[in-house]
């Protein structure tokens, strides 16, 4: 009874183990200027961010993360991004459809300029 027990573990681990293999991963580049401390992905259909991805890491300019997508692409290509920097300026991109390696380039041009009335 154990050995069966062990065996259906095992099996649903490496099952488990395969499908975050097949997930697709995007490459982040930060080009701000500035280093980033905060890292934000969010389906396009989701009204919240979720989750900061850096933790304790920093993405430094000219550095590149790459994460790993938590869905594959048919059930889900519609990403918003956003990066948050030590001055809390955030740098967003929204609606992008994304592809497996996809590469997404944050620049300056990306800061979402809150004007103040």
């Amino acid at each position: 009874m154990k050995k069966i027990l062990l065996a259906g573990i095992f099996l649903v681990l490496g099952t488990l183990a395969l499908s975050a293999q097949n997930l697709p991963t995007i490459r982040i580049v930060n080009n701000t200027g500035y280093p980033i401390y905060g890292l934000f992905v969010s389906p396009a259909s989701s009204d919240v961010w979720g989750e900061e991805l850096l933790g304790e890491e920093i993405l430094e300019d000219g550095q590149t993360i790459t994460y790993r997508l938590p869905q594959p692409l048919n059930q889900e290509n519609k990403y918003d991004i956003m990066l948050v920097d030590e001055d809390e300026d955030c740098y967003k991109k929204w609606n992008l459809t994304l592809t497996n390696n996809a590469r997404i380039v944050f620049t300056m041009d990306d800061l979402d300029a809150i004007e103040d009335d």
